[in-house]
This record gives C-alpha cells, sequence and structure tokens, in this order.
C-alpha cells in the first residue's frame, strides 16, 4: 500500500500486513497532529521503502529527545523510525487507501482533553503501555 504527504513529494510504499491502528492522546502527539490524538500504524524496517522525497524528509526533535518527522515542503508528518531502527511509526492518515483495520488501543489518555472522546472499546492505558518506555 502506497502513502504520502499532503504535496505528494515524500511518498512511501508499506508491504506486509498493516498493523491495526493506535492512537496516542499525549500533549506532544496532541500538538504534532492538530487534533485529540496522533493516529499510527507500526511496521517492521524492512516493510516500509521511500518512493520519493527523501530529500524533503525533516527531523525536529525536542530537548528531552522526543521527536517529529515531516515534509519540509508541506509539513504533513512522515513515518519515522524509532527503538534504534527497529520500528516505523506510520502515521495512519498517509495510507492513500483505506487498510480496513481497527483501532487496537489508546496511550496516555491521562492526558486525553475533555473534548477528545474515545467512542470505541480498544484497550486504555492512563500513560504508555506496560513495559515501553
Amino acid at each position: 500500500m502506497k502513502g504520502s504527504c499532503l504535496c505528494g513529494k515524500c511518498v512511501f510504499d508499506l508491504k506486509g500486513e498493516i498493523d491495526a491502528v493506535g492512537k496516542c492522546h499525549c500533549s506532544k502527539c496532541r500538538k504534532v497532529s492538530g487534533t485529540g490524538s496522533n493516529a499510527v500504524h507500526s511496521a517492521k524496517p524492512e516493510n516500509l521503502a521511500w518512493l520519493s522525497g527523501e530529500a524533503s524528509i525533516k527531523t525536529y526533535v525536542m530537548p528531552d529527545g522526543w521527536r517529529s518527522t515531516f515534509c519540509n515542503d508541506c509539513g504533513s508528518p512522515l513515518p519515522m523510525l524509532i527503538e534504534n531502527g527497529a520500528l516505523w511509526i506510520v502515521p495512519a492518515g498517509l495510507l492513500d487507501e483505506d487498510p480496513g483495520v481497527n483501532i487496537k488501543g489508546h496511550i496516555w489518555t491521562g492526558d486525553r482533553p475533555s473534548w477528545d472522546v474515545i467512542d470505541d472499546t480498544a484497550v486504555q492505558f492512563l500513560q504508555g503501555p506496560p513495559g515501553v518506555g
């Protein structure tokens, strides 16, 4: 399945089974997404290949190490490698087709503002999932 940024300059191919969506409700993910949560898929490193636009990929790193990767031309968030290159985090809204998956869970729901309504039955964690971070 292909994915792309808003301007279409950064294009990638996501191979294999598309993972269910995870949603993070922390304040940083709200800021970077501009909405109540950041909806993402995860993928193994070998399952994502850039087709174009790699020169337009920029990363903003905060002093605490938290980072966001985006298209320098249109500002769309882009996939980024985490866990020392062991996993891609892929913004769900970048996929050019509906992958037909559900939401697998919500993290940092303790930071969720009152207007961010969770209306599914997926597992919820007040902070990050147990054993991570």
